[in-house]
């Protein structure tokens, strides 16, 4: 992904997803840390800090469930928003996880 796509995914995710919705957590370190560096690639992608850890935690489910329809076959294929907004932007969460080991080697093989 270039550094335009996600600037323009990061557009469209702020214009179509609401933030209406905020709830506060409680997370590990070891989390916490984690969504920071994914907010910080996120952010560098973009050249500003536009994302906030509240982005990465609505791009993280809706990631998480777009995976997992494709996973149980609920979809055959990724929707055209997918791939305009939700690939670009769970890019650097890929990023960050691989640099942590944190992937199944059998998903960085097939990328």
């Amino acid at each position: 992904m270039t550094d335009d796509e996600i600037a323009a995914a990061a557009t469209r995710f702020h214009e179509d997803v609401p933030h209406q919705f905020q709830v506060s957590l409680t997370m590990s370190i070891q989390t916490r840390d984690r969504l920071r560096a994914i907010q910080d690639e996120l952010n560098d992608s973009v050249g500003e800090r536009v994302f906030t850890t509240n982005d990465v935690m609505r791009i993280a489910l809706l990631g998480a469930d777009r995976y997992h329809a494709l996973a149980t076959g609920e979809i055959q294929e990724l929707e055209p928003v997918d791939e305009e907004q939700l690939l670009p932007l769970t890019a650097p969460v890929r990023e960050v996880l691989d640099g942590e080991d944190l992937l199944d080697p059998a998903e960085r093989d097939s990328s």
